[in-house]
């Protein structure tokens, strides 16, 4: 499936911002994210559309667009657990930001799942995330690292994630997954018959 010009556009130059970014503070570091993300979001909203018409998974048009599923199962589903796992451990830049996170979730400085309402932390959902994201299953493994992302987008987007100097431990190592990710992405939609 060839990308159209104007979808193509909009991931260079979403990509081309995000590059042009320095991470030297906290500002920078969540620019660079949300920048990431936008190109992250475009992304796996095109994989949902493309996966609905090739009839491998059924959207309604009577639904909210299923952005959870969307970035996660979805994606899951159009690159292959096996080649998003690795993907990820294969590379040595984004093995060691899946070890640090594993590590900051284990060692409970950084709380992933928190009530969407009132920020609370959820210590039980990471303690699960932290197994998922360890488990052997490539399908539990790739599902929980999208789900880690898209946790870390709503904690910044929704305004439980506080701009504090310390957020850019957990931010870097994101940024990194989340740069390969969108590569993965981008060209298995470039490349998908």
């Amino acid at each position: 499936m060839a990308l159209n010009y104007e979808f193509s556009r909009f991931v260079t130059d979403w990509l081309a911002k995000a590059d042009n970014i320095k991470l030297e503070s906290i500002a920078t570091y969540f620019d660079k994210f949300f920048t990431l993300y936008v190109v992250y979001n475009r992304l796996y909203a095109e994989a949902t559309f493309a996966l609905s018409r090739k009839g491998q998974i059924n959207i309604s048009s009577e639904k909210p667009f299923p952005d959870r599923k969307a970035a996660t199962n979805y994606v899951v589903k159009l690159i292959g657990s096996a080649s998003l796992v690795g993907a990820i451990t294969n590379n040595t830049e984004c093995s060691a930001a899946l070890s640090q996170i594993e590590k900051l979730i284990e060692q409970n400085v950084f709380s992933i799942k928190l009530h969407m309402v009132t920020g609370e932390r959820q210590r039980e959902k990471d303690e699960n995330l932290l197994r998922r994201l360890r488990d052997r299953n490539q399908n539990t493994k790739a599902e929980a690292i999208l789900d880690l992302i898209y946790s870390i987008r709503c904690n910044t987007f929704h305004g439980h994630k506080e701009f504090e100097g310390v957020q850019i431990e957990i931010l870097d190592p994101i940024i990194v997954l989340l740069e390969t990710l969108i590569g993965l992405i981008r060209d298995k939609l470039a490349n998908w018959d």
